[in-house]
């Protein structure tokens, strides 16, 4: 995977606290847009999602394995499905923010159920989406920290979750615009 100077540039920018964004108005008008978000944030999240790829992971049993990360190619998807995947994720990270970790939670569950319904994603590929999912998550919250910032970030009271204040109207609007993705992913299986 080639890493360009824009992206280490905007790896080095997520790390001081700067956060991409495209407006969620873009995202609650229309989730099917295919702008939206830019190429350029699909790209940075890829690889941003590749390369915070954990070496170990617990599979279904609990035991951890350990992930040949040797390969990117491997676990890439196409351009356009992680832009779907990115915005779906990016819907999650509002009900999050605004305190329906439940809502969240069911949402995510739908996204890899609605992706595992595809039938054409490899464990790999599986694997790489629910990083691109945390990813997106953790950029969009402002929880995405690097290097020396990562370590800093031990005071919860720092969390952006926590002190973000999702006015009761922001709070309807994404619970609706989330509960309706989830109905049409599962009508879509």
């Amino acid at each position: 995977m080639k890493i360009t100077l824009f992206s280490k540039a905007c790896v080095i920018a997520l790390g001081l606290g700067f956060v991409p964004v495209w407006p969620p108005s873009i995202v609650a008008q229309d989730t099917n847009q295919k702008e939206s978000p830019s190429d350029r944030i699909v790209a940075l999240i890829m690889s941003t999602a590749f390369s915070g790829m954990p070496e170990k992971l617990p599979n279904n049993k609990g035991e951890m394995i350990t992930l040949d990360l040797s390969d990117p190619k491997k676990y890439m998807i196409p351009f356009d499905d992680a832009r779907r995947i990115i915005r779906r994720a990016y819907m999650s990270a509002k009900v999050d923010l605004c305190g329906l970790r439940d809502l969240e939670r069911r949402h995510f569950k739908s996204i890899m159920r609605y992706e595992l319904a595809l039938k054409k994603w490899t464990s790999y590929q599986l694997t790489y989406i629910d990083i691109l999912h945390a990813t997106t998550g953790a950029v969009m919250t402002g929880s995405y920290t690097v290097g020396e910032d990562a370590k800093k970030k031990d005071d919860p009271s720092k969390d952006r979750r926590i002190t973000y204040k999702c006015s009761p109207e922001e709070r309807e609007r994404w619970k609706a615009v989330v509960a309706a993705d989830i109905k049409k992913s599962i009508a879509s299986q």
